[in-house]
């Protein structure tokens, strides 16, 4: 029978586990294990015969306890590595102890053990010392296709997963160190491509069997009680230093909201909404609100709810300490209703799961943790808007010029906008938020894969979130078919198009919607035989241009142009408190339109150079406008007073501070000191709003659907600054923003 380490729960620190572990060995086990751990991820994408992961990094790997504990997790999709823990938990609870051997590797691709979607293959190896299991190895990968009704297996129409490709529950697929023959048949004959898929099981073999033989070197070298109670302190280090942020951090609740646009069979938009709340050492994640689940393959299963949760609390509370999803989940209470579109019930369609409700819970889950950053004067700078949020995908199959069938995504979707930081802008085309090692692949690449020409890249004006630090700006590009044996099928598998997907923090704007479009009979091989390369869409004529929805399955002629806009960062701060200076150099650098400089920022420029003076008229006359039109956000709501006097105690937002008075604790503007209402209230229903269209940020909003979504800016009824942008459903009543819970101390009821 195979012997597992029992989980240790002492808490002690790395340093007082024993004499025999002293802190210097701490640190080079635990610095080793990390290296390990990358290194099976890179030699698993290494060996891959998929772009997608070679090029676009899709996959990341896991370290986790013999008990299910998360150790590390890797640098690439984050969902990936931080849903790794929950499927090992799964597997030992189902699997008989006495046949897990070493030599043995564990195959998933279901959502509802783990995996995000069923193109995300799940290989997990149980690591083995002298017959005692210390741990497990994980890798995941993304196949290109695993079969289904439509190529890329990203079913369009689907309304349950067995109109999906198939899912295949925790199978034993290696034994002995060899894949077995049998069950991999069984995988491969549902699958458009076979080679590439046993490539990527091979690869991923490779790289745990590797770890395997490391893990042994380090425990040989050791010794296996240290090895394991350096598993146990490193959860327990990072849950003490997590708790102890979290203790600097005021008591309270904040809440986001976001849209999942277009499920993928009846075109319904889904609602997902976070309230993060957070008491001492402790958080409460709670999903109340979220629409139910839809009849389409954008649901995603509770794995990959929780694998987004804890992966945003990684990056926004572990920025300098290992991965350890072990030590999070002891920290979250995550609540969400079974039968949601992020906590989907089975036999829900999932097979676009990974990138979109999935996507969207972290999107807004981040949102909501970045606003309980704010409040901290030490982890301020850790709050970001949303960083490349939605998702801008396409996926296109074809015959190649050998005859040859290809399936693959196009990656540059990859190349969103950073969110705004309270201290400087989002990065520009900075890649996607849930993947630090996320990368672009070179043009040449996809055009040696895949039947299709890259016409242009190049970086998009005003598609980023304004702000007093804008967004990061996003890329467009352009596509057409090259080569290939007859027409191309093109799959739009999108979100943020009908509304703009990212949320504005602490006044800041959302990041422009994606879009994508089709210039039918177009003149494109006229003009490049007349040398000239085309850097924008409008320079190609053509019979028609036809702006894609959401989710659509097309095909396209070799004289179709594609053009895609993607997903830019969001704001930081009411524009109209940028530097001047910074937005005439972004209307310099080609980032912000002239236009936007005058209507959304306020800022006059005389020949590239701002006039101060009209400057300072404009900007006064955009907050009178604001308050002109504004009202308040609960009917018959009385302005209050100010308050001049007290001191500061935290900031709440970017101009919102916390002072405490002899009346007690108020929340007051820090521009104009107008009061915004009790400590214990949420100051969000002291402003004053007004609704405009989404093209009022950008007109690369025009694309969106009608008047159904609208913009709804709040300002301090004293000065008129920006404080809250939401994206909502006209319909819809205004939504929480955050409040702070009451202590003895406050001075009020």
């Amino acid at each position: 029978m195979t012997s597992i380490v029992p989980a240790s729960d002492t808490g002690q620190e790395p340093s007082t586990l024993g004499a025999d572990l002293d802190p210097v060995t701490f640190e080079v086990i635990r610095h080793r294990l990390w290296a390990i751990n990358d290194d099976q991820a890179r030699m698993a994408a290494r060996l891959s015969g998929s772009p997608v992961v070679y090029e676009g990094y899709d996959f990341n790997a896991a370290l986790v306890t013999a008990d299910g504990r998360g150790l590390y997790t890797g640098v690439y999709i984050m969902h990936h590595g931080s849903a790794m823990d929950d499927f090992i938990r799964r597997l030992l609870a189902d699997w008989p102890a006495d046949d897990i051997h070493e030599g043995d590797m564990f195959f998933t691709n279901d959502p509802w053990w783990g995996a995000l979607h069923a193109n995300d293959g799940i290989l997990a190896m149980p690591l083995f010392h002298s017959g005692t299991l210390v741990g497990w190895s994980g890798v995941v990968m993304h196949d290109d296709d695993v079969g289904g009704p439509v190529p890329s297996s990203l079913h369009m129409g689907a309304v349950d997963r067995f109109q999906e490709a198939p899912l295949l529950p925790p199978i034993r697929i290696v034994e002995n160190w060899e894949v077995k023959r049998d069950v991999e048949r069984v995988k491969l004959r549902n699958t458009r491509l076979p080679e590439t898929v046993a490539l990527n099981m091979r690869a991923r073999v490779a790289a745990l069997r590797t770890t395997q033989q490391r893990i042994t070197e380090i425990i040989d070298q050791y010794g296996l009680d240290a090895f394991l109670k350096v598993q146990d302190g490193l959860i327990d280090y990072v849950e003490r230093i997590v708790r102890e942020r979290l203790r600097g951090i005021p008591d309270g609740s904040w809440y986001a909201q976001g849209y999942l646009d277009d499920d993928g069979t009846t075109g319904t938009d889904s609602l997902i909404c976070c309230e993060v709340s957070k008491r001492g050492d402790s958080l409460t994640v709670d999903f109340a609100g979220t629409s139910p689940q839809v009849a389409g393959p954008v649901n995603c299963a509770r794995p990959a709810m929780e694998g987004a949760v804890v992966g945003v609390l990684m990056l926004a509370l572990c920025f300098d300490l290992p991965w350890a999803t072990g030590a999070i989940r002891r920290i979250v209470d995550i609540r969400s209703q079974e039968g949601t579109v992020n906590n989907a019930t089975s036999p829900a369609a999932v097979s676009m799961a990974s990138f979109q409700a999935t996507l969207h819970t972290q999107d807004v889950m981040a949102s909501a943790v970045s606003k309980m950053l704010l409040t901290s004067v030490e982890f301020a700078s850790e709050a970001q808007a949303t960083w490349a949020p939605g998702h801008p995908g396409a996926q296109i199959a074809a015959l190649g010029r050998h005859g040859e069938f290809a399936v693959g995504t196009i990656t540059d979707t990859f190349t969103g906008g950073g969110g705004a930081r309270t201290f400087a802008d989002g990065i520009d085309t900075g890649g996607i938020y849930h993947s630090m090692g996320s990368r672009l692949a070179n043009a040449e690449t996809v055009e040696n894969r895949a039947p299709f020409l890259q016409l242009y890249r190049k970086e998009m004006c005003d598609s980023a979130g304004a702000g007093r630090y804008r967004g990061g700006v996003c890329a467009a590009f352009g596509s057409v078919p090259h080569k290939a044996q007859g027409p191309v099928t093109l799959l739009t598998v999108s979100s943020g198009v009908r509304m703009p997907a990212g949320q504005g923090l602490a006044g800041g704007a959302p990041n422009a919607a994606v879009s994508t479009t089709i210039v039918r009979g177009s003149d494109i091989w006229s003009v490049l035989r007349s040398g000239h390369v085309p850097t924008e869409g409008e320079e190609v004529d053509g019979e028609t241009v036809e702006g894609l929805p959401p989710k659509k399955l097309t095909t396209l002629a070799d004289d179709d142009v594609v053009n895609s806009v993607t997903n830019g960062g969001s704001g930081y701060g009411d524009p109209l408190r940028r530097e001047p200076s910074a937005v005439a150099d972004d209307v310099r650098l080609g980032y912000v339109s002239p236009g936007a400089a005058h209507d959304i920022y306020g800022v006059v420029l005389d020949d590239g150079q701002v006039d101060t003076d009209a400057t300072a008229a404009r900007r006064a006359a955009l907050r009178a406008d604001r308050l002109a039109h504004a009202r308040p956000v609960r009917p018959g709501q009385q302005t209050l007073g100010r308050v001049d006097t007290g001191d500061i105690l935290h900031p709440v937002a970017d101009a919102v501070e916390a002072v405490q008075t002899h009346d007690g604790r108020r929340i007051r503007c820090s521009q104009c000191h107008q009061d915004l209402g009790g400590y214990h209230e949420d100051y969000k229903y002291q402003l004053v709003y007004r609704e405009i269209p989404l093209t009022d940020l950008t007109q690369l909003n025009r694309l969106c659907r009608g008047e159904k979504y609208v913009v709804r800016e709040f300002f301090c009824p004293g000065c008129g600054t920006r404080m809250v942008t939401d994206v909502q459903h006209r319909d819809e009543l205004v939504h929480a923003e955050s409040r702070f819970f009451a202590t003895d101390t406050d001075g009020e009821a």
